[in-house]
């Protein structure tokens, strides 16, 4: 999975608190851009299931520096950034109350730069460094490798995941290194974070590259459902009513909770499909509790508004907290409910009606 779709942030409101502060509340991020004018506003962003949004803004003074604190401690590591509009981004860690620091320059901004404040967020600051500075993207995946091996953290495996060169990324679980990587980055969450939900992407993606690589069959993937079980999730309609997935499971003997978003090439069919199987099951207590993430909320609601089961829409300030509690690696995603309870999670739409003749 790559970083631009798949990586999984904190969601919350970020305040910009004085220097004077003497109480910590949750993580900072504290520095200087030299070359900026006093008042340019620097953009907090987080990303939500492959779109990145604006949490705040901070800006800088007359000598370019600039302090941001957040409310509340982050939960778990997770990586933002801080963008300097035309002229990019700055991609760093948070976890508990770390207080990030940042030096750079307008010109080389999200090029050259230093991080510090913590070990983490040095290591991901030599990352991008790294990947600046190279020339050669076959060596380059090479070095990052050595990361991953030695990484504690996983987020630092996560991240270099995630990274890529113009359009393309470094490591495509499809092809033969990377899937070595992913196997690795895999491993170092199962030895470290073995309850992170990111984990377990990571192995979908690593299982599916050897499928498509001949090396496995589908029946030795590994799919995982959520160990906490159903997780209520209560967002709104395109009319603005509210939906509560728990309320929705008590009414109905069957529900399919979809993961989607309706931007996605894929959507129209597998809208389809699942107009298929609602087509021929609801008369049998059968209902679709679908929720979207598309980033433009006019487009989603057009869309919505046609379909016949219940649509509601994850906002970019709902924040990714869904995502990370049902283990969500790749959308479209499937998860069959029976009697309230989670009993199986569907990543193959073609499979989807099968899998719901079970429980029907």
């Amino acid at each position: 999975m790559i970083m631009k779709s798949t990586t999984l942030l904190a969601a919350g409101t970020l305040l910009l608190m004085g220097t004077a502060c003497s109480q910590r509340t949750g993580w900072s991020i504290d520095g200087t851009v030299g070359g900026v004018d006093k008042d340019t506003k620097l953009a907090i962003e987080a990303n939500n299931a492959g779109h990145w949004y604006v949490l705040d803004s901070v800006a800088t003074d007359n000598n370019g520096k600039f302090s941001y604190m957040a409310p509340e401690p982050a939960h778990f590591p997770e990586i933002l950034r801080i963008t300097l509009p035309g002229k990019g981004s700055v991609y760093f860690p948070v976890d508990s109350v770390d207080a990030v620091t940042l030096t750079a320059d307008a010109a080389s901004y999200g090029k050259k730069q230093t991080l510090g404040g913590t070990a983490l967020a040095a290591t991901i600051g030599a990352i991008d460094s790294l990947v600046s500075a190279s020339t050669d993207v076959d060596v380059l995946r090479r070095q990052l490798v050595d990361y991953i091996t030695s990484d504690t953290t996983a987020i630092v495996s996560y991240y270099i995941i995630g990274k890529s060169v113009g359009s393309e990324p470094l490591y495509n679980p499809n092809e033969a290194l990377g899937n070595r990587v992913y196997g690795a980055a895999a491993q170092v969450f199962a030895n470290r974070r073995p309850d992170d939900p990111r984990g377990a992407a990571l192995r979908q993606a690593f299982f599916n590259g050897r499928i498509a690589l001949g090396k496995a069959t589908p029946t030795e993937q590994v799919i995982e459902l959520p160990e906490a079980g159903l997780i209520d999730i209560l967002r709104y309609d395109d009319k603005g009513q509210s939906h509560s997935l728990a309320d929705i499971a008590k009414q109905n003997n069957v529900v399919l909770l979809s993961f989607t978003n309706y931007a996605l090439e894929v959507s129209p069919a597998y809208n389809a499909i699942l107009y298929n199987v609602y087509q021929k099951n609801s008369g049998k207590g059968l209902e679709i509790y679908q929720l979207a993430f598309d980033g433009n909320e006019v487009t989603w609601k057009e869309a919505a508004r046609n379909l016949p089961w219940t649509t509601v829409w994850n906002a970019p300030t709902d924040g990714s907290s869904v995502v990370v509690q049902y283990n969500v690696g790749v959308l479209p995603l499937t998860y069959i409910i029976k009697n309230g309870e989670l009993v199986e999670r569907v990543a193959d739409p073609e499979k989807l009606a099968a899998a719901v003749n079970k429980y029907l």
